[in-house]
């Protein structure tokens, strides 16, 4: 039985990885100190995730979500687990 990752689940790793690197982890720190996200920021994260197409991933296609599979789901998840909970929620 193989439990290999498919090209593009592995592509979304690599997305998702990125995007927590740049988009997230710089904010962290001060989102910890002042327990507040501004709102011009969870704007620009969002539009963001929207960009990259991470935005609404658990939702169907029809619905304007990403309809991944319940297996992708999770690896995104996971990646954006890594982040502060309160800046991965704009984007989950």
């Amino acid at each position: 039985m193989e439990f290999s990752l498919s090209s593009e689940q592995e592509m979304i790793i690599d997305t998702v990885r990125s995007f927590v690197e740049q988009e997230l982890y710089p904010h962290e720190d001060e989102v910890e100190k002042t327990n507040h996200i501004d709102a011009s920021l969870a704007d620009s994260i969002k539009q963001k995730a929207i960009n990259l197409g991470l935005y609404a991933t658990n939702m169907p296609v029809e619905h304007g979500g990403g309809g991944l599979d319940t297996l992708t789901l999770c690896l995104l998840e996971k990646e954006l687990g890594k982040a502060n909970f309160g800046l991965q929620y704009i984007v989950a």
